[in-house]
């Protein structure tokens, strides 16, 4: 087992895309429905401006997949990726450069996102990456039931799965890196050695700075 670990946030920190909605709306074209996809977009919106929790709003999404059988979903999942993720230009090269530099290392690397799995698998083969930690489907013999399983790996949750994952590994947090882009990221961060803000103008840069942590601009 590696003795340091570098933990990535995804949407925003390695790639330039929502994955969540960028798939559904390709979800919704596959099945001819992009009326699903404005419906929700518009109910999605609506919530987040009531100050819906992040935790919330994560269900909402999820229970759109209520009765898809899960292979179906990571056939799709792999051919929305195929397709758009076919050259590097949805990548963030600052951060794909430090994962690449932590490989070199000899270190783990791993995802920690509130994306799902059929988005997340065909990235980690691509980047060569060891781990995912990412939202659990529900799913009865096949059959996602729009439920998802706990922790979310959302702000406290993420930092839950990660200690959970160091406690298992006996990987020392204070060896290990880790790089988020929002402030929902800030108890992941601050529970690692080396926290790294990516992007240079946000709430989490502003803490970053007041922190002295290291910034990716």
């Amino acid at each position: 087992m590696k003795s340091v670990a570098a933990f990535f946030d995804v949407d925003n920190t390695l790639i330039k895309i929502k994955s969540m909605f960028h798939f559904y709306k390709y979800w919704c074209d596959l099945r001819s429905a992009l009326h699903e996809y404005h419906q929700f977009t518009n109910l999605f919106s609506h919530a987040s401006q009531q100050q819906t929790s992040r935790e919330e709003l994560n269900r909402m999404y999820y229970r759109q997949f209520k009765g898809v059988d899960i292979e179906e979903l990571n056939v799709a999942g792999k051919k929305w990726f195929s397709q758009f993720f076919s050259d590097s230009s949805l990548l963030i090269n600052d951060t794909i450069y430090a994962l690449n530099e932590h490989k070199k290392n000899g270190y783990e690397t791993v995802f920690v996102s509130g994306s799902m799995l059929p988005l997340l698998s065909p990235l980690a083969e691509k980047l060569e990456v060891d781990t995912i930690i990412c939202t659990t489907l529900l799913h009865d013999n096949g059959v996602l039931t729009g439920y998802i399983g706990s922790p979310q790996i959302i702000g406290e949750g993420k930092k839950e799965a990660v200690l959970s994952y160091l406690h298992q590994t006996g990987i020392a947090a204070d060896n290990c890196y880790s790089y988020g882009d929002d402030i929902s990221d800030i108890p992941m961060l601050s529970i690692i050695g080396n926290p790294v803000c990516v992007g240079g103008l946000s709430p989490l840069a502003d803490y970053a700075c007041s922190k002295k942590w290291n910034i990716i601009n």
